[in-house]
């Protein structure tokens, strides 16, 4: 499995310039729309090869950077992916 932490940037980057906002922006800055976070869920399915269950909500944590990569690892392992 690729690193999660590494995943979780290089998409933030995608978004962010998609937005026209910098790279280093929080996430909250980042991924501001419901849109923007099936973005980001479709990146993650994608460059981790996995489908990942999620509910009506979606369970990302934008407060930081380190927080959105613990609720990533979080999902992955809810979703039966073996880290």
């Amino acid at each position: 499995m690729e690193d999660i932490a590494g995943v979780v940037s290089e998409l933030l980057e995608q978004l962010a310039t998609a937005r026209d906002v910098p790279a280093d922006s929080a996430p909250s800055e980042i991924v501001v729309s419901s849109l923007d976070q099936m973005r980001f869920l479709v990146g993650l399915e994608e460059r981790l090869d996995v489908m990942l269950d999620v509910g009506d909500v979606l369970p990302f944590d934008l407060t930081d950077r380190e927080a959105l990569v613990k609720s990533v690892r979080e999902l992955l392992v809810d979703s039966g992916v073996e880290l």
